[in-house]
């Protein structure tokens, strides 16, 4: 189902919005697999339906762009290193919100950044 979902999502990012009746022919894909689909995105609030002048069929736009991250978006990353990785999370004893060695390497990553801007 992921594959028919990214297929959706991605001949959805280069149209003006689809007719629904359009994508299980496009998709070769039975019409109840493809209903379910957009019901579950709709859902999510990643698509929306219009009904199209004839009424018969909706017309299905995407509302959000799924985020994007390449992994040159990111340069560094403390916890990767870290030894208390496997015991580190969200309101236990070791936890990014209280962790000691995370705000140290964000302050020196923060004053690098300082430092680059005042030279360059």
């Amino acid at each position: 189902m992921e594959k028919l979902r990214d297929k959706v999502l991605a001949i959805l990012k280069n149209s003006n919005g689809i007719e629904q009746s359009s994508l299980p022919k496009l998709l070769r894909v039975d019409r109840r697999v493809i209903y379910k689909l957009l019901q579950e995105l709709e859902k999510e609030g990643i698509i929306r339906k219009e009904p199209t002048e004839s009424k018969k069929t909706y017309k299905i736009f995407l509302t959000k762009k799924e985020l994007e991250i390449d992994i040159s978006d990111i340069s560094w990353s403390p916890c990767a290193i870290c030894p208390d990785i496997e015991r580190c999370g969200r309101g236990q004893p070791i936890s990014p919100e209280t962790c000691i060695k995370l705000t140290n390497a964000l302050k020196s990553e923060y004053m690098n950044l300082i430092g680059e801007k005042s030279n360059g």
